[in-house]
Order: structure tokens, then C-alpha cells, then sequence
């Protein structure tokens, strides 16, 4: 690690920064009409450093970076989780790049057919009915997660604002909740590191909208009563949000829907390996139960026949219904089909399907 890297401001300068210095001409603004206001009074106080030294002072910056690929990294809950570099190429290729949000159906067959059967399959990892990938990364879909549950309440006639948080959940749900204006209330963990149920019980009221839990959890440990715990929740009127972030250890051995949960969302750049970094894009997803589907982030991708074969359409608005935050192909459709063409064809699928 390098500490004492100075700025550039405070490195010596190998370079002069006057171009008349070396036999120019200097340029005059007063000569070429420029208005007296347009001009500076002194001249900027700039570095004066070469191409070289300039690409080395940030090449020894970029050392410093903590990351997976170069350091131990501490947060090892849900974010560092390598992704191999061969989804870095796939997503790079023009036929995942190139398309524009506001191309037309008939010219992103390819990338709805991809989008589409990717959520058939996160249909069946999870068990839920459906599953919207309209969201840009996974604290986008808690915020879309929260207000589903507002909006399902009120179709009931209902506006309860209690959120409930074990302190064991991932740390950006109390954030979220608290953004989409509920009330937090946090429990303590049982001895095991779990939900405590007795905590929990007493929390409950007419009150709660939503229990919100991280399953495993990030202390590391699997909520092995989550049956119980959405038994409670459901009494008492609420809905169970499972946050994705360590979906990892029960892909393909158990179905959060089985477990009594209502929606949850994925991490696609965590649990399937899409590529993220440096801020993103990340690719969140949002499944839900049969009765929460009519709330789900629009649009959806529907599936068609036709006597030429399969087509896929937009099913519902266009506009984007999270903040319009991010495009819809260009985030969430990017990575989604690199992965599905990556597990599924490789680069040959993905060139194949974008056609």
C-alpha cells in the first residue's frame, strides 16, 4: 500500500506549461476581440508535469484501492463476490451494448427472448410467481420492494407504516424503508443469531406493514425458523420481504417462496456474477406471490406465439416507474443477458440471439 502519494498540485514540475517558452507563439484573447470579462487576469495555476509522470501518479493512486482482485476485502456479507472476467467480455460485446432504451420491440427480439427466459428461471429458484428485472441494482429494488407493499395496503384500504428490521439484516433496509417514509423498528437477535421470535411477537400490530429479512442473514447464519417468523407477520397483517443479498447459499437447495416469503429481490451481479464494480451498473430483480404481481415495477416481458415462431412484447407502461432511474435495457437487459448467454451459449448464443 502507498500512503504518501502527493497531489499533483504538490509534485515537482519536469515540464514547462508555457508554450512560449519553447519558441511559440503565445496566444493574445485581447488581440482576438475576446471580451475583457472572458479573461482571466493571471494565468491558471496549473501542474506542470508530463504525460509520463501524470500516468504514473495515478497508476500509484489506483493502488490503493481495496478490492477482491488485489486485497482481502472485509465486507464479505453480500458485495465482494467474484465474477469472472469472461462476463466482462460478453457484456461488452456490441450485440449486449448497443441497443438504445427507446429502440423499437421489433428490433430487440433477441434481448427480450433473453430478459424473458431469465426470468423464467429466477421463477423457478425462487418459486414465486413472477419477476420483474426493471430495477437498476439491489437498493433501487428494496425502494421498488417497499413501495409494492405500500401500494398492496392501501388496495386493501389499509396504510399501516411500521417496517420491522432484525439487526441482523442487510444494512440498506432500514435505509429504504425509512426513505419510502415507514417507521423502523429494529429487534435484537436471539442467542443463535436469528430472529428472535418473542422480539418479534411483541413488536407486531395492526401497525406493521412488513418484516424485513436477510436469509442467510449477515451474520452468516441461515434464519432456520423463517416459517415461523412470516406465520407471525402474516397474523398480524404484514408481508415478509426477503432481502436477496446472500441468495448465494440457497440457489437450486431451497425456495424463499416455500419459506413463507412474499417478495423478495436478487442481486444479479452478486449471486449470478454479472459484472459490477466501480459504482456499477448492478442488475436488481424484484419477485413477488400471485397477489402481489398487479404491483410490480413496469414493464414486464411477455411471450407470444405466432405462426413465425415465439415474439416477445412490453407489457405495461413504458416510462419507468422507480424514480426513472435507469434504462431498461441499458442496465438491467445489459447484464441480464450476458448472464443468460453466458451460462446458457456463450459469446456465440448472445451474438446469435441479438440478431
Amino acid at each position: 500500500m502507498i500512503h504518501d502519494e502527493p497531489l499533483l498540485f504538490e509534485l515537482p514540475p519536469d515540464r514547462a506549461g508555457d508554450y512560449a517558452a519553447v519558441g511559440g507563439d503565445r496566444f493574445d484573447p485581447m488581440a482576438a476581440g475576446w471580451p475583457a470579462e472572458a479573461v482571466r487576469p493571471a494565468a491558471p495555476d496549473l501542474p506542470e508535469l508530463s504525460e509520463l509522470e501524470v500516468v504514473r501518479h495515478f497508476t500509484r493512486l489506483s493502488r490503493r484501492n481495496a478490492g477482491i482482485d488485489t486485497h482481502f476485502y472485509p465486507l464479505g456479507s453480500c458485495t465482494m463476490k467474484y465474477n469472472p472476467r469472461i462476463n466482462e467480455e460478453l457484456a461488452a460485446l456490441p450485440e449486449a451494448a448497443s441497443p438504445h432504451p427507446l429502440w423499437d420491440e421489433s428490433l430487440v427480439q433477441g434481448s427480450l427472448g433473453v430478459i424473458w427466459e431469465v426470468e423464467r428461471w429466477l421463477r423457478e429458484i425462487s418459486g414465486f410467481a413472477r419477476v420483474s428485472l426493471q430495477p437498476a441494482a439491489g437498493a433501487q429494488s428494496e425502494q421498488g420492494a417497499l413501495m409494492m407493499i405500500r401500494r398492496w395496503h392501501e388496495a386493501k384500504g389499509r396504510s399501516p407504516r411500521t417496517v420491522v428490521v432484525p439487526d441482523t439484516s442487510h444494512g440498506t433496509n432500514p435505509a429504504s424503508a425509512a426513505l419510502c417514509g415507514f417507521r423502523v423498528v429494529t429487534i435484537k437477535s436471539d442467542a443463535d443469531g436469528c430472529t428472535d421470535l418473542a422480539a418479534l411477537q411483541a413488536v407486531l400490530s395492526d401497525d406493521t406493514a412488513a418484516f424485513m429479512v436477510t436469509n442467510p442473514n449477515t451474520l452468516g447464519i441461515f434464519e432456520h425458523h423463517i416459517a415461523e417468523v412470516a406465520a407471525l407477520v402474516h397474523a398480524a397483517g404484514g408481508l415478509v420481504y426477503m432481502d436477496g443479498a446472500n441468495m448465494n447459499a440457497m440457489v437450486g437447495t431451497l425456495r424463499p417462496a416455500a419459506q413463507g416469503v412474499d417478495l423478495m429481490h436478487f442481486n444479479l451481479h452478486k449471486t449470478f456474477s454479472t459484472p459490477h464494480g466501480g459504482g456499477g451498473p448492478g442488475a436488481g430483480a424484484i419477485a413477488c406471490t400471485a397477489a402481489l404481481v398487479p404491483f410490480l415495477p413496469a414493464p414486464l416481458v411477455e411471450r407470444e406465439e405466432t405462426p413465425g415462431g415465439p415474439r416477445w412484447r412490453l407489457d405495461g407502461d413504458r416510462p419507468q416507474s422507480i424514480g426513472k432511474l435507469n434504462a431498461f435495457y441499458g442496465n438491467a437487459g445489459l447484464l441480464v443477458r450476458a448472464l443468460a448467454y453466458l451460462v446458457r451459449n456463450g459469446a456465440d448464443g448472445l451474438r446469435e440471439v441479438s440478431r
